[in-house]
């Protein structure tokens, strides 16, 4: 990793009688760009105040270059140590040159005037961050972008090791968004910054940032890479929510789309179902019933079909085959292994044609309970083959056909008491 420009051992800090951090352990090398995460109140924004000095610590240490910030005047580490607040409100008519300008505090003594060298850091601070062209126009005028930018410049006129940003684009709309943390990683690249930045958004984190932190109740929960901290795992602990993780093909990084808070209550008979898939209809039916607990195993499916996405994103075994072609016998004995011990087998509302026929083959012999979704037979592209293999598969294993989803889900919850086990019914045609 190189240098280590930031140090933290076992720091521990609060408010009050409240304890916020309870013993923060890990360092940032140079040029390095890491991302703080956690959930609110776990004490990312803390940890940045005590960096900078403004909560004194309980317990631990903190070194900057190697040096340990208790014997750090408040003007040297500001020559270290620069940070983006979220927002920065300013009452007087000061231009976007006199804002940049109080960069250089750290390096003013009493009386003493600005120097060529002030002028020439506030200047490249400016080009930098592109605000040189509005630089006599007042900051209170400028766009909630503009502001954040100027607000960064003022934070390189200060010519720091290490940049802090807390919460730098929670105010912006998506471009402005981009557009800042696009310049950050730049600076990031061209002057070797540290950079230790608080964010909550953990796409963005992913995207953009080399290494991710992630903080709860006060510690150090995991560190490392945005695919080993970007997991299933680490993040419905972290935001109690269902989500999916895949890969952005764009950026090679893990994205999650957030689903649903978590439910406390989940079934008490975790059935295994096997559900007979491949291109659309069952996404919402698989994530519900992985949701609730159920031991899911899924059949042949189609590579980029959103049934895939969800297999892939919730790490359902299934089998897959390339687009527009045939359930080969290979595939569907693959596809019948996975059924064996299955309890139920639930044949999704999934469009039947030639290709994908063979999907029934063998379900004679498989000792699950057999539904089938009604929806299925108003996709019958097979000339009139599914509705002949229904027949002949309810000639020597009952079939329960059920009108939609949550028809199949109250079955689910009832113990599958009244699934049909008295009568056999016919497919409708």
């Amino acid at each position: 990793m190189g240098e280590r420009m930031l140090e933290l051992q076992d720091v521990r800090a609060g408010y009050g009688e409240q304890e916020v951090l309870k013993g923060v352990s890990f360092f940032a090398g140079r040029g390095e760009f890491a991302a703080l995460i956690g959930s609110n109140g776990a004490g990312k924004s803390t940890l940045l105040r005590c960096i900078c000095g403004l909560l004194p610590l309980r317990e631990g240490s903190i070194r900057i270059c190697g040096r340990d910030t208790g014997r750090l005047s408040a003007k040297e580490r500001a020559r270290l140590v620069a940070v983006v607040p979220q927002s920065y409100a300013v009452e007087y008519a000061f231009t976007v040159e006199d804002v940049v300008s109080m960069g250089r505090y750290p390096y003013h003594s009493f009386g003493r005037r600005e120097t060529p060298e002030d002028a020439r850091a506030v200047r490249q601070a400016m080009e930098a961050t592109n605000t040189l062209e509005f630089r006599g126009r007042l900051y209170n005028e400028l766009s909630g972008g503009e502001k954040q930018r100027v607000i960064l410049a003022r934070a390189l006129a200060q010519q720091p090791e290490i940049l802090l940003l807390d919460e730098p684009t929670s105010a912006l709309d998506l471009h402005h968004q981009t557009e800042v943390m696009e310049l950050i990683t730049r600076l990031n690249r061209e002057q070797n910054l540290t950079v230790l930045a608080v964010l909550h958004d953990v796409n963005m984190a992913s995207r953009y940032c080399g290494r991710m932190i992630l903080l709860g109740e006060g510690r150090v929960a995991a560190d490392g890479s945005p695919s080993e901290i970007v997991t299933k795992k680490n993040m419905e602990r972290l935001y109690q929510m269902k989500l999916l993780i895949r890969e952005n093909p764009l950026y090679d990084k893990p994205e999650i789309t957030p689903v649903r808070v978590l439910r406390e209550e989940q079934t008490d008979h975790p059935l295994r179902i096997h559900v007979i898939c491949g291109a659309d209809g069952a996404v919402k039916l698989l994530e519900e019933l992985e949701e609730r607990g159920y031991l899911l195993s899924a059949g042949v499916v189609n590579e980029g079909s959103d049934d895939c996405v969800i297999c892939r994103a919730l790490r359902i075994p299934h089998v897959e085959i390339p687009p527009f072609t045939p359930v080969t016998p290979e595939a569907q004995e693959e596809n019948l292994k996975l059924m064996e011990d299955a309890e139920v087998i639930l044949i999704s509302d999934l469009p039947f044609g030639q290709n994908n026929l063979a999907n029934l083959d063998g379900l004679e012999r498989v000792k699950g309970r057999i539904f089938f979704h009604k929806n299925a037979l108003s996709s019958d592209y097979t000339g009139g083959r599914l509705v002949e293999r229904l027949e002949e598969l309810g000639r020597k294993k009952k079939v329960v056909y059920f009108g939609d989803h949550d028809e199949f889900l109250k079955k689910l919850g009832a113990g599958l008491e009244d699934g049909g086990s008295r009568r056999r019914e016919e497919p409708c045609r």
